[in-house]
C-alpha cells in the first residue's frame, strides 16, 4: 500500500501522461471506422449463438454439406397482378441478377424451379420461366401448373399465386460485414425492379441483419447518452469538476482499453458482447465513485490533498480489490461455456473488470494529486446526510429483527414467482407490432408457408433404402402428422419430387395413393426424369433424405415445445430409419433456451468466490453465509418480478442478473469491509459509522446507473429497453436493501460488535 502510493506522488505526470496516451490510442482504435480495418462491428451470423463443438453442430455441418444451409435470405414480391408477361421478366432478370453477385451460392426462385413436361418422342425438363410468356394466358398457365406442384407451393409461390419469393444461399465464408452489403444491394435490385409492385425482404437471416445493424446505432447513440446521465448525477452528488471528470475518464480508459484489444483479437459485437460496454462501464463507474466519495470525505475534514488521497486509497484498496477480485472471478467462470458468444462476453468482462480496478485505483488518485484544489467548500452537504444516517442506524438497531423478517417475507413471495417464470426468446419482438420488419415477417408468413425454416433427416445404413416404397410410406406417414400441426405452415419432401416425377412420366399411374408400388418404378422415375433438383431432398445414395419444413412460429419456447413432439414422432418410426432434428433455427431455439437458462447457473457458480472472499473476511463460514445474503436477495427479487408481471427469462432479460450481481456485491462488501474495520479500530458507533461511510458512493453509483441504464429506452430495440428497465429497478431494489436489510442483518447477527 505503501509502495503504491508513493509511486502515485512521485511519478503523477509520468502515470498521467501514459494514461492519457493509453485513452488516445485506444480512442482511435475504437472508432476507426468501416474504412479502416478495425472499429467496432457486429456479428449477424448464427455462429456466435451456437456451441463450438458437440454432435449438433457436427451433425448440422454434415447436412449442410449433404444437402445445403437453410440460413436464407428470402426476397418477397406480393401484388394480385404478378403473374403478367412484364412482371415475370423483371422477377427473372432479378433472380439472375442476384445470381451473379459474387459470394452467393445458390438462388431458388421461379425462374430455376424445374418443371418436367412429357410429350410423345421425349421428356423436357426445364425451368418454369425457361421461356418467358408473350401473352397473359401463357403466364396465366405458368402460375396454374406452379401453384398445383407441391415442391413450390407455398414455398417459391403463394396458394393463390399472389406472392413470388427469391430464396438466397450465401457462401458460409463471407463476413458479417460482407454480408450486410450483399443484403444491401440485393434490397436496391429488388426495389428497381419491382417498379411500383410491393417488395421487402424478410426471414431470420434477414431480421438478423437489421437487429445488428440497430444494435450498433444504439450502441454509438444510446451510450453516450446513458453516461452524460450519469455524468449529471456525479455533478450533483460531487459538486465539483473532479467529482465528474476524474470517473468518467478512468471509466472510459478501462472500456477503451478493453474494446482495443477487443476488436485487435478480431471480436464482433453479437447479441450477448453487445452488453458489455455497460456491464464494464457499470462496475467502472462504482469503483471510482468510491475512491472519489472517500477522497472528498477526507479532503473535507481539513487535510492535505496528498494526505486526503493516501487516507481514501488506505480506506478503499481491500474493499475495491476483493470487490474487483471476485467479480472478475464470476466473469471468467464464464469461459467455460461452450456457447463462443457467452466465452467472449466473460473473458472480455473478466479484463474490463481487472482495467476498471487498476484504472480506479491509479488514474484517480494521480488526478486528484494532479488537479486536486485546496479550495474546500466545508461539510454544508453533510447535515442532512449524517440525520439520514443516524436514522438508519436506529432503524436497524431498534426494528432489525422485523426488517431481516420482512426481507424474508420478500425472498418467500420472490421465490413463488420464480415457479411462474416463462423461458424463451422471440427475436421478432424486438421490432414495433407496426414497424416494417415485423410486419413483413408477418405477412411473408401469412402469404407463405411460413418464414421460418426447420430440416428433419430420416436415413438407414442400406444403399437406395429411399427407393423402397416402404420407406417413402414412412416419410409420407411423418409429413401428413407434420401438416396436422397447427405451428407448420409447410412441409416439402421426397414423396413430392416422385409425385410431380409420376404425373410428368406416367400420369395414368397417378391415383389417391402417392408412393409408387414398386422399387424399380420409382428408380426409373428417378433415372428418367430426375435433374440435380433431386439433392434438395435425397443424397447420391439414397441413404438420407431431408424434410423441409417452414414454421409459423419464432418464439425459441414454441420452436422447442414443437421439436419435442417430433422427436416424440420421430421414435415411431420403422426401426430401420432413424429421424433427426437440425437445421439454424432449430438449433439457435435449443441454444438460446440453454444460454438462458446458463446464464442463471453461471449466478450459482459465482456465489462460490463471492462466499471464499467474504469467508477470508470474516474469517467465520457462518458469518460468510451472513453477509451472502444481501448479495442474494436482490437476484431473487429480480428473477421474481419477472414471474409475477411474465416478462419471459430470455437471452437479453437473464443478463440483468449478471450485471446488477456485480453492483449488489460492490456495496455489500464495502459494507462488510468497512463495518469489520470499525470494529477491528474499536471505532464507538460501529454500525452508524459504516453506513455514513458508503451511503454516498452507494447512492450516487446506483442513481447514476438507474438513469443511465433507463436511457436505453431510447434505443430502438425493445428487448434493450426492456433490459435497461429492469436492470434499473433491480438496482434501487439494491439500493434500499443495502441501506435498510443488510445494516439491520449485521446489527441482528452481532456482526456490529466484538
Amino acid at each position: 500500500m505503501k509502495t503504491l502510493i508513493a509511486i502515485l506522488t512521485r511519478y503523477p505526470k509520468l502515470i498521467g501522461s501514459v494514461s492519457v496516451s493509453l485513452l488516445i490510442v485506444s480512442f482511435l482504435i475504437v472508432f476507426s471506422g468501416p474504412d479502416l480495418s478495425l472499429g467496432v462491428r457486429v456479428d449477424p451470423s448464427i455462429k456466435s449463438l451456437l456451441p463450438n463443438s458437440g454432435e449438433e453442430i457436427e451433425f448440422l455441418e454434415n447436412v449442410e454439406e449433404l444437402f445445403s444451409s437453410d440460413d436464407l435470405l428470402l426476397v418477397t414480391w406480393v401484388g394480385e397482378d404478378l403473374f403478367l408477361p412484364s412482371h415475370l421478366a423483371k422477377f427473372k432478370a432479378l433472380s439472375r441478377k442476384i445470381e451473379q453477385i459474387p459470394g452467393v451460392e445458390d438462388v431458388e426462385s421461379l425462374a430455376t424451379a424445374i418443371r418436367t413436361k412429357v410429350f410423345e418422342d421425349y421428356t423436357e425438363v426445364n425451368p418454369y420461366l425457361a421461356e418467358l410468356p408473350k401473352t397473359k394466358e401463357q403466364a396465366t398457365e405458368i402460375r396454374d401448373a406452379i401453384v398445383k406442384n407441391p415442391l413450390y407451393k407455398g414455398y417459391l409461390v403463394s396458394d393463390d399465386g399472389t406472392g413470388l419469393m427469391i430464396s438466397v444461399r450465401f457462401k458460409r465464408n463471407l463476413t458479417a460485414q460482407e454480408l450486410i452489403k450483399k443484403v444491401s444491394l440485393i434490397d436496391q435490385y429488388s426495389e428497381q425492379s419491382a417498379s411500383g409492385i410491393e417488395q421487402f425482404l424478410s426471414g431470420p437471416l434477414f431480421v438478423r441483419l437489421e437487429i445488428s445493424r440497430l444494435l450498433l446505432e444504439d450502441l454509438y447513440r444510446v451510450m453516450p447518452l446513458a453516461v452524460l446521465v450519469t455524468l449529471a448525477v456525479l455533478a450533483f452528488g460531487f459538486r465539483n469538476l473532479r467529482g465528474v471528470f476524474l470517473p468518467f475518464l478512468s471509466n472510459t480508459l478501462a472500456l477503451g482499453l478493453t474494446f482495443s484489444i477487443f476488436i485487435l483479437n478480431g471480436n464482433l459485437l453479437n447479441y450477448v458482447t453487445v452488453i458489455l460496454p455497460p456491464t464494464i462501464y457499470v462496475v467502472g463507474f462504482a469503483y471510482s465513485v468510491h475512491v472519489m466519495s472517500d477522497y472528498e470525505r477526507y479532503f473535507h475534514s481539513q487535510i492535505s490533498v496528498i494526505e486526503a488521497v493516501k487516507k481514501a486509497l488506505d480506506d478503499v484498496l481491500v474493499p475495491v480489490s476483493l470487490t474487483a477480485i471476485t467479480t472478475a472471478t464470476s466473469f471468467f467462470s464464464l469461459t467455460f461455456s461452450n456457447i463462443e458468444s457467452i466465452e467472449t462476453f466473460g473473458l472480455y468482462a473478466c479484463l474490463g473488470t481487472i482495467l476498471a480496478w487498476i484504472s480506479a485505483l491509479i488514474f484517480v488518485p494521480v488526478g486528484l494529486v494532479l488537479f486536486g484544489s485546496n479550495k474546500r467548500k466545508g461539510s454544508v452537504t453533510k447535515t442532512g446526510i449524517d440525520k439520514l444516517v443516524r436514522l438508519l442506524a436506529e432503524n436497524a438497531r431498534a426494528r432489525g429483527k422485523m426488517v431481516v423478517l420482512s426481507g424474508v417475507l420478500l425472498c418467500v413471495i420472490s421465490l413463488w414467482g420464480v415457479f411462474h417464470i416463462d423461458v424463451g426468446t422471440n427475436y421478432l419482438e424486438n421490432f414495433d407490432k407496426e414497424g416494417p420488419v415485423r410486419r413483413d415477417f408477418d405477412k411473408m408468413s401469412d402469404v407463405f408457408a411460413g418464414a421460418v425454416p426447420m430440416q428433419i433427416v430420416l436415413s438407414c445404413h442400406q444403399v437406395d433404402c429411399f427407393k423402397e416404397p416402404a420407406a417413402i410410406r414412412e416419410i409420407l406417414n411423418l409429413q401428413s402428422w407434420l401438416n396436422e400441426q397447427v405451428e407448420i405452415g409447410g412441409v416439402y419432401t421426397f414423396v413430392d419430387y416422385l409425385g410431380t416425377l409420376e404425373e410428368a412420366l406416367a400420369p395414368e399411374k397417378v391415383d389417391g395413393d402417392p408412393v409408387p408400388n414398386s422399387k424399380s418404378l420409382i428408380s426409373h422415375y428417378l433415372l428418367l426424369g430426375a435433374s440435380e433438383d433431386v439433392r434438395r431432398f435425397a443424397d447420391a445414395s439414397y441413404q438420407s433424405v431431408l424434410l423441409q419444413v417452414r414454421l409459423r412460429i419464432v418464439s425459441s419456447s414454441a420452436i422447442n415445445q414443437l421439436s419435442e413432439r417430433i422427436n416424440d414422432r420421430l421414435t415411431l418410426l420403422n426401426q430401420d430409419l432413424v429421424g433427426k432434428i437440425t437445421g439454424s433455427s432449430y438449433l439457435i431455439a435449443q441454444t438460446l433456451d440453454e444460454v438462458t437458462q446458463g446464464q442463471v447457473w453461471s449466478l450459482s457458480t459465482a456465489i462460490i468466490p463471492i462466499f471464499v472472499v467474504l469467508a477470508l473476511m470474516f474469517r467465520s463460514l457462518y458469518l460468510a453465509v451472513i453477509a451472502l445474503i444481501p448479495n442474494l436477495l436482490p437476484i431473487v427479487v429480480f428473477f421474481g418480478v419477472l414471474g409475477w408481471i411474465g416478462i419471459p427469462l430470455n437471452l437479453t432479460t437473464s443478463l440483468v442478473a449478471s450485471v446488477v450481481l456485480g453492483i449488489a456485491v460492490d456495496d455489500s462488501i464495502h459494507f462488510f469491509a468497512r463495518l469489520r474495520q470499525k470494529v477491528k479500530k474499536e471505532v464507538s458507533r460501529p454500525l452508524e459509522s459504516t453506513i455514513g461511510s458508503v451511503i454516498r458512493p452507494v447512492s450516487f453509483t446506483t442513481a447514476g446507473l438507474s438513469f443511465g441504464f433507463i436511457m436505453l429506452i431510447s434505443g430502438q430495440l425493445l428487448s434493450q429497453a426492456e433490459f435497461g428497465l429492469l436492470v434499473a429497478f433491480t438496482l434501487v431494489v439494491a439500493w434500499l436493501l443495502d441501506l435498510t436489510f443488510t445494516p439491520a442483518l449485521a446489527h441482528w447477527t452481532r456482526m456490529d460488535s466484538n
